[in-house]
């Protein structure tokens, strides 16, 4: 074998070993849900800009986290997430509790110039009660049946922040959204790194991809603690929240 040919076999070898790589990488299996300790703190409130599918600013949202919660038998988090975009505002109240951060309580208020929409949850176990009231005041009850491992889809970009995010991470997550009373199995996997420029500044983040059958959320999610949600896009308005103010708890 000449010197050529043995230099052209040492490529071969190592293309093929790097598709393995990287195929591998790909086709990595979700991990077992397991999350780590809050990385936020009581009052730690996010500001968001909020721009539609065509780039269009339309409004701002706020998240704010606060600890306890009045549905709460233990101890647990609330997370109160205020959308205020063209003619409609939405305030959403989500309890949860402190280990796994399963939620107990929800509470949804939607204003808007016909007036206001109210949606309001209670879970316990696998059983969700769900009132939901129009704008004329009348009231409909609904009761669903749900895995005992449910989160909130709303607060997902927060808890995905106390998970161990690395190059080549992916778990499931079963989410619910009361609103429209349906469980969508999640598939979490980080994409890649990426520096992204947001009003509140520049940061090096993780690309978060929250997918499941119907649509995909992405989330940049900062690399240092305490590891902010600093842009994502809503898989289903498709709205795109960018961080203008980031606020941790005074103490």
């Amino acid at each position: 074998m000449t010197a050529i040919q043995l230099i052209r076999r040492s490529l071969g070898c190592a293309l093929y070993l790097f598709c393995i790589l990287i195929l591998s990488a790909c086709s990595a299996q979700p991990q077992p849900l397991v999350f780590g300790e809050p990385v936020w703190a009581d009052g730690e409130t996010s500001a968001y800009r909020v721009t539609n599918r065509e780039g269009r600013i339309v409004g701002a949202a706020t998240f704010r986290v606060q600890t306890g919660g009045q549905h709460l038998k233990k101890d647990g988090w609330t997370l109160i997430r205020e959308i205020n975009d063209t003619g409609r505002r939405e305030r959403a109240t989500i309890e949860m509790q402190a280990a796994g951060f399963r939620p107990v309580y929800s509470n949804l208020v939607r204003t808007d110039s016909d007036g206001s929409q109210v949606v309001e949850t209670r879970i316990e176990r696998t059983q969700v009660d769900i009132d939901l009231t129009n704008h004329q005041g009348a009231t409909v009850y609904e009761r669903v049946q749900v895995p005992s491992d449910i989160r909130d889809e709303r607060t997902l970009p927060l808890i995905l922040r106390a998970l161990p995010l690395a190059q080549g991470y992916a778990t499931r997550i079963n989410s619910f959204l009361p609103v429209v009373g349906q469980m969508e199995r999640v598939t979490v996997r980080v994409r890649r790194i990426e520096s992204v420029v947001v009003p509140a500044g520049v940061f090096d983040t993780w690309i978060v991809e929250l997918k499941s059958n119907e649509r995909t959320t992405k989330a940049w999610v900062a690399q240092t603690a305490p590891y902010p949600v600093v842009k994502f896009i809503d898989g289903r308005s498709r709205a795109t929240f960018d961080l203008t103010d980031y606020k941790v708890a005074s103490g």
